[in-house]
């Protein structure tokens, strides 16, 4: 019995087939079976004993995965069940890595005939199909050990199997928000301001129609709360009114009779109601004519909205309606209308963060000893202002001694849950609501995100491409993983349980935090379902890593003396010294080092031998070369090299015909056969003219995004660069040639990419001095970005404004930039962002922003100029939304700025006193107040720590 495997596996850029479904609990079990399922296709040529041994095993592990899918959705599954669970997930991953050591003992046999031609190709292709006895006998005795092992896992359950119906049934949960429904006002902190706020905007215009507000946040930010003290501000104003609360699987007739009993104040005349329109009609009934106030909290999604409003009347006596949820996009359903208010809660600010805190503790502040005070401080910046999280510490602090090392272990015993406080386990029931909302897929993204420090910011597509690597994303034939993997990013957005960061033009943010409460649980549960290791200071863990990430405060002997030979996920981060031999980490899928700027060539020597690796990332290390065995990394996706050290890649990375993804530095000198990598999706950033064969790009068919820099001079052997005007002259005519040559063969190179689907160009195109020509490059639809080094810009001004999807455009040094340059760029049709850094221009002149161009504009940044030299004509940059100043030298006048948009500014902080801002934030406010058009403003502040102290 022998297996023959003669394809390679499918390619993992893009989604080739719908997979099993993936989730956390799940462990390895989704694309195990999509691998199995794979090995039984006409593919994979399977004698007839071994196909039938994997038709078992396939089989089998669909009923366990849909046990495991059914056990996932239990929040609190009884001890047998949760070792049933355990047993079977830690099973997938063992029998993964069996089957993906099969894979590799395929791929080392493939058929290497590029220099063969007839006969002794087919000969080649024979021999290669046949491996050694010995090779033959391992995989079937590997084959027939799983299944045996399955058979042996299932007896032992049936064994011991647990009759359900004996078991104790759980017990009853209070649900937590009944408690915000009675919270005396006088314990509350921080609600006024939001609580006026609101009141005031629900009191506007009486008498008009029905209106809604909704207020979105998430969990533990007390918005329960705040809609239970507008309720109580408010209630008497109101004909009659009603608050209910929704579950995560709402009973819509319990919900409908309990509005139905409070509004008419008969608590028990409708219980036996169960026709769901009858009591959407007598609600509808009563609430005609009188003017009511409905408050629906915690809704999950707005199926269950569009359902309940049915029973709410349009009338013309100043209704309200208010709702809370955890989603922005419910929120934004429920309140439709511009006459309706979308109400995003907010942290508790410092000041009151203590307040809570101290109040609980000591009655005030003042009380408090000063041994403790900055425990208290490292407490409540762990607590972010979210009141959840200060109550349940206060509240366990309020039991304990009052020493800074009982504090301390307060505060850790959170994360490691020994903490048993009722009010902790309160905070963690709302957490998990969230967490138990998520489909099955996004569970593993969210715990993924255990790996990252607190405080990290997390950048999107470096997340992933991760996940992407893990196998936690998979789609329909043809889809592009990385546009899927941003949905679930912006979801988990969405859901609030992560927090963006660097919001683009496009509503999309390109990082993300998590709130230190949320990543807390997130680690708990990770290591619950063994997802994911996170390191203490001096413990080992106990069991085996899948996934773990090193931060630097470990102990270095734990960290050399790490098991990692099941680890799928090795990340570190700061200034570590040291790693955990590699060698025997065959199992290993992610392996990513960025910024580690201590890390030599020395820690990546056993690289070759990771023979599962799909994704690498040695970006901005001390790392100055790849090991020539990069190359037998045949699994590779992501390659992220980027880093000024690195200055060459090896032959051997051609050979990955997997990779996906391959960023280096411009500068970096890339192999030969570059057009062999014909997987490639992204790439960059490459200095185009540099590459000794350029046609090759032109072979990279399959490309999406590429980032290339062109310089206009000639980069020679010795490192001088020269001219085209000077090739022209002082220089052989065949360097003038060769120039030329690789301008041509660019030019093609990148026309067949815009033909074969280039959706993004991004060029960092640097002008040299005595270069008096235009660019060369014709105005390919597939430019989407253009940075323009060089101090005369009217040279290119003409190319850039023929650029018909040019989004975003930077000149980071121009020398000087006249009128005319600045009308042309307002013509560029479909330019999004326009950043200016005007250090050395001429501030006596004037540059008028007139109305007629910039139609699309959404973000424009001005840094180093007095804002004295633009002047804005009225209607101007009609859809901007951000105005970003940056070293800005004097505040604005009104008289020379004329805007009618409704605008975010935001103000660079660094180098420049508190006063200075303040003059400048009250300029723009002045400005708005008087503009006729009177457009919304908001200020923000960037970088306020580094403001300089006023004299």
């Amino acid at each position: 019995m022998f297996l023959f495997l003669t394809e390679l596996p499918p390619l993992r850029g893009r989604a080739t087939m719908a997979a099993a479904l993936v989730s956390a609990s799940t462990g390895a079990m989704g694309s195990l079976l999509g691998k199995l399922g794979a090995m039984l296709t006409d593919e994979y040529k399977l004698l007839k004993d071994v196909r039938g041994d994997i038709k078992f095993l396939k089989d089998e592990l669909e009923m366990m995965n849909a046990f495991l899918l059914k056990m996932s959705d239990v929040e609190e599954p009884d001890e047998p069940t949760k070792l049933r669970v355990t047993t079977v997930r830690e099973m997938s991953y063992k029998i993964e890595d069996n089957i993906d050591k099969f894979m590799v003992l395929v791929e080392e046999h493939q058929p290497s005939c590029s220099g063969a031609h007839g006969i002794r190709k087919l000969i080649d292709k024979c021999n290669s199909l046949l491996p050694d006895i010995k090779t033959r006998h391992k995989i079937a005795k590997e084959v027939k050990d799983i299944k045996n092992q399955i058979k042996e896992v299932s007896d032992r359950f049936l064994r011991y199997k647990i009759d359900e119906s004996s078991s104790m049934p759980a017990k009853d949960k209070v649900d937590p928000r009944l408690r915000a429904l009675y919270k005396d006002a006088t314990d509350l902190v921080g609600i006024d301001e939001p609580r006026d706020e609101l009141v005031k905007w629900l009191n506007e215009k009486e008498g008009e129609s029905l209106r809604f507000v909704s207020v979105v946040g998430y969990g533990g930010l007390g918005k329960t709360t705040l809609a239970s003290q507008i309720r109580i501000k408010l209630g008497a104003t109101f004909e009659c009114g009603a608050f209910v609360s929704i579950s995560r699987k709402p009973d819509i007739k319990a919900i409908l009779r309990s509005i139905l009993s409070q509004i008419t104040k008969q608590d028990n005349a409708y219980s036996g109601l169960d026709d769901i329109y009858l009591i959407m009609d007598k609600i509808r009934e009563f609430l005609q004519n009188r003017r009511y106030f409905i408050i629906i909290d915690d809704i999950w999604e707005s199926g269950t909205w569009e359902t309940l409003k049915c029973a709410f009347v349009k009338n013309t006596c100043g209704s309200r309606i208010m709702i809370t949820t955890r989603i922005v996009d419910v929120a934004k359903s429920c309140s439709p209308s511009n006459e309706d208010l979308v109400y995003e809660m907010k942290p508790l600010s410092e000041a009151d963060s203590k307040k809570l805190f101290f109040k609980r503790i000591f009655g005030c502040e003042e009380s408090c000893p000063d041994s403790l005070k900055e425990a208290s401080k490292d407490i409540l910046k762990k607590c972010r202002g979210l009141p959840l999280a200060i109550n349940a510490i206060s509240s366990l602090l309020a039991t304990t001694s009052e020493t800074k090392e009982e504090w301390d272990r307060v505060r850790h015993s959170i994360r490691s849950s020994d903490a048993k406080s009722d009010i902790i386990e309160t905070m963690n029931y709302i957490l998990s609501l969230s967490y138990f909302d998520l489909p099955h897929h996004l569970r593993s993204c969210i715990l993924y995100l255990a790996l990252f420090p607190e405080d990290e910011l997390i950048e999107r597509d470096r997340l992933v491409r991760r996940w992407i690597s893990e196998g936690f994303i998979h789609g329909k034939s043809g889809q592009d993983l990385m546009e899927l993997g941003e949905e679930y990013f912006h979801e988990l957005v969405n859901r609030s349980l992560i927090q963006p960061k660097r919001i683009g033009y496009d509503g999309k943010a390109k990082y993300c935090c998590v709130h230190d409460t949320i990543l807390d649980f997130l680690i708990a549960k990770s290591f619950e379902e063994n997802l994911c290791t996170v390191l203490t200071k001096k413990c080992k863990p106990d069991g085996i890593v899948r996934r773990i990430s090193i931060m630097g405060t470990e102990d270095e002997d734990i960290v050399e003396q790490l098991d990692l030979s099941h680890a799928r996920s090795i990340g570190a981060f700061g200034d570590i010294k040291r790693l955990p031999s590699l060698g025997k980490s065959e199992s290993l899928r992610v392996l990513d080092l960025r910024n580690c700027s201590k890390l030599e060539n020395h820690h990546i020597k056993d690289i070759g031998r990771l023979y599962q690796l799909r994704y690498l990332d040695i970006s901005f290390t001390r790392i100055t070369e790849l090991p020539s065995q990069i190359g037998d990394v045949v699994y590779l996706e992501t390659l992220n090299v980027t880093s000024y050290k690195l200055r060459e890649l090896p032959e051997s990375i051609t050979r990955l015909r997997r990779l996906a993804r391959l960023f280096v530095s411009a500068g970096c000198k890339l192999p030969d056969g570059l057009g062999n990598l014909v997987n490639l999706q992204e790439l960059g950033e490459i200095d185009a003219l540099q590459l000794k064969h350029v046609e090759e790009l032109g072979k990279l068919t399959n490309l999406r995004k590429l980032k290339i820099r062109l310089h206009t001079d000639r980069k020679l052997e010795d490192g001088r660069r020269i001219s085209t005007v000077q090739a022209c002259g002082r220089f052989q005519a065949e360097e003038r040639d060769t120039l030329v040559q690789s301008k041509e063969k660019l030019v093609s190179s990148l026309c067949k990419l815009d033909e074969c689907g280039l959706r993004s160009l991004s060029i960092s195109y640097e002008m040299g001095d005595k270069d008096g020509q235009e660019p060369f490059l014709p105005a390919l639809g597939c430019i989407r970005k253009v940075i323009v080094h060089g101090q005369d810009i009217c040279r290119i001004i003409r190319w850039l404004a023929s650029l018909p999807n040019l989004h975003r455009l930077t000149f980071p040094n121009p020398k000087k930039i006249e009128q005319q340059d600045i009308d042309m760029i307002g013509l560029i049709p479909n330019l999004l962002e326009l950043s200016l850094y005007l250090h050395g221009t001429d501030d006596a002149r004037q540059l008028i922003i007139r109305c007629e161009g910039f139609q699309q504009l959404q973000r424009f940044v001005v840094c180093g100029a007095s804002m004295g030299i633009l002047m804005f004509e009225a209607g101007a940059m009609p859809r901007l939304k951000e105005l970003e100043l940056r070293r800005f030298r004097e505040k604005p006048k009104s008289s020379t700025v004329n805007y009618d948009f409704g605008i975010t500014v935001s103000l660079w902080c660094i180098g420049l006193t508190a006063a200075e801002v303040k003059a400048a934030e009250d300029a723009f406010k002045s400005m708005a107040e008087a503009n006729p058009n009177r457009p919304s403003l908001e200020m923000t502040r960037r970088n306020p720590q580094y403001m300089l102290q006023d004299e």
